[in-house]
Parts: structure tokens; sequence; C-alpha cells
């Protein structure tokens, strides 16, 4: 049996992002995968109708290294959709496997698989009243993983930013009112107020 140790992670990654294009991610659109051209970046990003993914691929022990990683690629603009991925049980036939032999065996294989996305990473949980933690999933087939990948990219195109905020802020600003109105004598506001527009003309 061949050891995943063996595999570059960006072999792995490469491999995989292709089969995930050719399973599915195609039938959404128009697909365009660019593989690592400088050192700083992912080892392949996929394009899929303008939207960005890229797929930060580790094995096994090197979750939270995945989701630094991931954090870093929104944070920097790299991509819209990170998707973390731990190979977890991926085995190999054999000693010196060809490409179809890891496609074979990613196919075949188990993951733990999360999300990220720039609405994760918008710095918008004091807004919304939430705390963002991104997405795992563990132990899931390649084709469970592709179908998390799709819906998690359905969100990211569909997702309302502006409209949560908006509301958030509303909600926000008549608590302000209520408390203002329940601590504040608003007649003697005026006064105040009055007298010291008087104050200032007569200055």
């Amino acid at each position: 049996m061949g050891s995943l140790m063996s595999l570059r992670e960006e072999s792995l990654n490469v491999i995989l992002a292709e089969l995930l294009t050719e399973r599915g991610l195609k039938a959404l659109g128009e697909v365009i995968l660019r593989r690592k051209r400088g050192r700083p970046e992912p080892d392949v990003l996929i394009e899929l109708n303008g939207v960005r993914i890229v797929i930060e691929g580790k094995k096994p022990g090197m979750w939270n290294a995945l989701v630094e990683q991931c954090k870093k690629r929104i944070d920097d603009n790299v991509c819209d959709l990170c998707v973390m991925v731990e190979y977890a049980h991926v085995k190999l036939d054999k000693l010196m496997p060809s490409q179809l032999d890891v496609k074979k065996s990613l196919l075949n294989g188990k993951f733990n698989v999360g999300f990220l996305s720039y609405v994760d990473r918008a710095g918008l949980d004091k807004w919304l009243g939430v705390t963002s933690k991104p997405e795992k999933y563990v132990d899931v087939s390649f084709d469970d993983l592709l179908t998390y990948l799709m819906s998690a990219y359905t969100r990211v195109v569909k997702e309302d930013i502006i409209g949560p905020v908006i509301e958030r802020m509303g909600e926000v600003l008549d608590e302000f009112a209520v408390k203002v109105s329940a601590h504040v004598n608003v007649e003697r506001l005026k006064e105040v107020l009055e007298l010291k527009k008087v104050e200032e003309n007569s200055g």
C-alpha cells in the first residue's frame, strides 16, 4: 500500500480541484482553474462564474493550520470562498501511484472539510449579533464534499450582507431612542438647546 505522506499536498489539492470541477462545479457555470505561479499564491484557484474559490488541503492533524491559512486567504482578498480539506482517510493502492490512481483514491476517500467566505471575515459580527465560526464536516465522502461546496458557493452568491446590517442598525437606533425617552426629559432638553441657540446668537 502506498502512503499519502509520500505525495505533495500541492499535487493532492490540484487533483482534488480538477475532480470537483469535473464532477459537479462545471454544471453551475463557467469554471477556470488557475495553478500556482508564485510562492505566496494558493496551489489552485477555481473561478466559478467570477467567484474565486481556493482549495486548501492538508494531511491529517493540520486542521488549525488550515483554518488560519483560509483566514489569511480571505483577509488578503485572494478568494471569496476558501475550502478547508483535511485528507482524513485517503489510501493509495500502489507505491508509485499515477494521477489516475490518486484520483481514484480521492473519490473513495474520507475528508474533514470546512468553509470560510468573505462574509465570515467581514467583521459584521457586532452588527448581526452572531459569532462566525468556520463550518466543519467530519469524515465526509467525496460526493458529500462536492455537495457542501456547491451549497457554500450558492450561499456566497446569494448572500445579502447589507440588508441584515441595515436591519440591525435600525434595531440599535430604536433601542437608543427608547432609552433616551426613558431617561431624558425631552422638554428640558429642548430648553437647553434653545438656550444654547440664544447664547450663540448673542455671542
